[in-house]
């Protein structure tokens, strides 16, 4: 056995994971059944079904059920997902790689530069018309 064996090991159970991960399908459907969605674990939408009866009731109302169905078949999706995830992060290794990228040093504030920072006319006189 080679010793990239472990680590070869844990990447195909991540692949696999990877893998079942795509194929999460969350279904949902509407409180009176004219509408159904289906998404992947994304929450992109796969497969979307509206009744003729849903359409009865006006563009507001479609919308309001559609965003509804749609947000509870990507709470299933995500649960599901979640649970192939935590598959692979209770494997040990995989929390001692975890636990190795982790720092205890603060993140450094970034610099964003303001107008002060630039020498462009506009900024430097706060009007366009006085660099004019």
């Amino acid at each position: 056995m080679t010793s990239s064996a472990p680590l070869d090991d844990l990447a195909a159970k991540a692949r696999r994971v990877h893998e079942s991960v795509t194929l999460v399908r969350g279904r949902a459907q509407s409180a009176g059944g004219h509408v159904t969605a289906e998404v992947d674990a994304a929450g992109r939408i796969t497969a979307l079904t509206i009744t003729d009866t849903a359409l009865a009731g006006g563009a507001a109302a479609l919308a309001a059920i559609v965003t509804a169905t749609h947000r509870a078949a990507c709470a299933e999706a995500e649960e599901a997902a979640q649970a192939l995830r935590d598959e692979l992060a209770a494997d040990p290794r995989v929390a001692q790689i975890v636990a190795g990228t982790r720092t205890t040093a603060p993140a450094a504030p970034r610099h964003h530069p303001g107008p002060e920072d630039d020498e462009d006319a506009y900024y430097a006189t706060r009007s366009i018309l006085r660099s004019i």
